[in-house]
């Protein structure tokens, strides 16, 4: 009896879940768009199941179906096409059979006794009658499991042409109904036979890779454990084109915050000058519990060089502004740099948070934090970004930070992710998308931050930011010249070679006599000899020494082909990188997760022709060093 019981429990419950909403009272141009609904509904879901259900849900949409409120069901069963006429008219919509969509039957439409015939596949009809005014009709499916979108043909009731304006969604067209049309955009796949009773109505039709855009998840589901909130956090400070008169803030706050707006100060000073920036909303359906937040950029100039400001952001309410920080421009070019460096944080963003955290606490007065790409593991997964902005929120607040981009951020889906994170300075080459490629002047030295993703995946983008930087190299008048890129040029393993990077930038670091070149990727540590067309050389009066680094606790195997002077393994570092412009001298040193130095070395230079470069190395503890002999 008790099992009985339950199995109507069961089907009554079911039952509840499936039922249509009575007599809808929300009228359709008021309803919530689908985007809306669905990421409320699944914020709602994530708060009471589990990742593994949600993931579940996600590939089976009668799982998610019977997961809806009635006002969300109501919502996905009229809210997607919305459009107005001015008459009477029959609302046709066509189906791939056995992918009609769930509202169908509850909208009254009722099957039509014809089909429709494209490329082979059979569409179902069914039809309504509207009066004038508002139409609301549906998603076409909550899962993957529809190939093709539905299409709509909107018949007047007479001979007078109907006029149609279509409010939702965007990317919907109008056309003729023929037999020459496809019924989606973006595929040749004709109606073979139109139906006469279809002549001349006009069919709604949207773009065929749209079929699966009402999905509530794209089958991973996500939490972050990092939720935005009125509150701003994942603050970013960099540089502009200008770091000694250009800083850039960016953050993120959830929906429904206000401006964005930066309040700054030189510290000390009575007076507070306010700045206004830019908003964006920021969606990611997979991201349940937090789909959609809000990144913030203002860009402030004018500022003066090497001075401390303090500042707070948000979103110009007494609520909404963060605490007071502080950061500091660049200094003059007359004035000493301490710039910090590291390689790929990527995996074990924990132990990576101290390190970073460490290295700043230890050297308060670096100008920069650079970082050589695979800043994180999946660069369009946002927990990965959530874990990364929170391990580093004791620094990227204070200290400007300049990475350069690697392969991770690329995954999936380009870096799209990564580009909304950062606003970097928009002046590298043209038909390269900003925040990927570009230069900045701090102190006496010139850095440029160069795409070795894209280098290694085109040629031709390879040339296009070496022509870049070799017009860049012969402008500057700075004594000292860095370049930062992801992939090695000279790799700590044979088997992890980039010969489009060797053969399309390194001759125009030799013939700039570039100093150093900052690299990841490899997941070792490794510096070179100085090299000069692809061979060692005696010193770095004659060539340039290469730096591969990796801060965060993923490693792999050194195996060089004799251009390493110094190689370590399962060893995490940060570098500091001073500039000494009284006496034009580079002091460069390698330090681990506890302090200790395990790597130095100086470049002494002259501003005349007789140059001189000498080098202090610090060799390797026993355990660590990998044989380079």
């Amino acid at each position: 009896m008790d099992g009985q019981l339950r199995t109507w429990r069961r089907g009554l419950l079911g039952l509840f879940l499936i039922l249509p909403a009575c007599a809808p009272t929300t009228p359709v141009e008021q309803l919530p768009t689908c985007d809306a609904t669905i990421a409320s509904a699944g914020k709602r879901l994530s708060g009471i199941r589990s990742v593994a259900d949600l993931t579940t849900m996600a590939t089976h949409g009668d799982q998610v179906l019977a997961a809806l409120t009635r006002t969300e069901r109501d919502a996905l069963a009229r809210g997607y096409v919305r459009f107005e006429v001015d008459r009477s008219i029959n609302v046709f919509i066509a189906t791939e059979r056995g992918s009609e969509p769930f509202w169908l039957e509850e909208l009254g439409f009722q099957p039509v006794d014809m089909t429709l015939t494209s490329e082979g596949a059979i569409w179902s009809v069914h039809q309504k009658a509207y009066g004038p005014g508002w139409v609301g009709l549906g998603v076409n499916g909550l899962d993957q499991s529809a190939s093709a979108h539905y299409a709509v043909f909107v018949k007047p009731k007479g001979v007078v042409p109907v006029a149609i304006q279509i409010a939702e969604p965007a990317g919907w067209e109008t056309l003729p109904a023929t037999n020459l049309v496809s019924l989606e955009r973006g595929v040749e796949q004709p109606i073979e036979v139109l139906p006469t009773i279809l002549a001349g109505s006009t069919l709604l039709r949207c773009n065929h890779d749209r079929r699966h855009s009402t999905m509530l998840a794209r089958g991973q589901v996500w939490k972050t454990h990092v939720v935005s909130s009125r509150t701003p956090d994942q603050v970013v400070v960099s540089f502009g084109a200008d770091p000694m008169r250009e800083l850039t803030w960016s953050w993120r706050t959830a929906p429904g915050s206000g401006g964005s707006v930066v309040r700054c100060r030189v510290v000390g000073a009575s007076k507070t000058n306010e700045y206004q920036g830019v908003s964006e909303a920021l969606t990611i359906p997979e991201l349940l519990n937090d789909p959609t937040m809000i990144r913030h950029t203002v860009r402030v100039a004018g500022l003066s060089p090497g001075t401390t400001y303090e500042y707070m952001l948000g979103d110009g309410t007494s609520a909404g502004m963060s605490a007071w920080k502080s950061v500091r421009t660049a200094p003059g070019t007359n004035s000493d740099v301490t710039l910090l460096y590291m390689g790929d944080p990527q995996c074990g963003l924990e132990k990576w948070g101290k390190l970073l955290t460490d290295a700043h606490r230890r050297h308060p007065h670096a100008s920069a934090l650079l970082i050589a790409g695979d800043l994180v593991d999946r660069g369009n997964e946002r927990t990965n970004w959530d874990h990364f902005f929170m391990r580093a929120a004791a620094v990227f607040d204070r200290l400007p930070l300049m990475p350069a981009i690697g392969n991770h951020e690329y995954l999936d889906r380009g870096p799209w992710l990564y580009t909304s994170f950062f606003a970097l300075p928009e002046n590298g080459p043209v038909g390269i998308k900003p925040d990927l490629v570009y230069h900045y002047e701090i102190g006496d030295t010139f850095v440029a931050v160069l795409d070795s993703e894209l280098a290694g995946t085109d040629p031709k983008l390879a040339r296009q930011q070496a022509e870049w930087l070799d017009a860049r190299l012969s402008e500057t008048e700075r004594t000292w010249k860095l370049v930062m890129y992801h992939h090695p040029a000279y790799a700590s393993h044979i088997d992890r070679e980039n010969p489009e990077v060797q053969r399309a930038w390194v001759p125009v670091f030799d013939k700039h006599h570039v100093d150093l070149v900052l690299q990841g990727h490899d997941h070792a540590y490794m510096r070179t000899y100085p090299m000069k067309g692809g061979v060692a050389v005696a010193s770095p009066k004659e060539g340039t020494v290469y730096v591969v680094a990796v801060s965060g606790d993923k490693y792999y195997d050194q195996n060089t082909r004799g251009n390493a002077e110094i190689g370590y393994t399962n060893l995490s570092t940060y570098q500091t990188i001073e500039i000494q412009a009284g006496n034009s001298r580079l002091v460069y040193k390698s330090f681990d997760a506890a302090g200790r130095e395990v790597d130095a070395f100086t470049i002494q230079k002259s501003r005349g022709p007789e140059a001189v470069a000498e080098r202090e190395f610090k060799r390797p503890s026993a355990d660590r060093h990998v044989g380079l002999e």
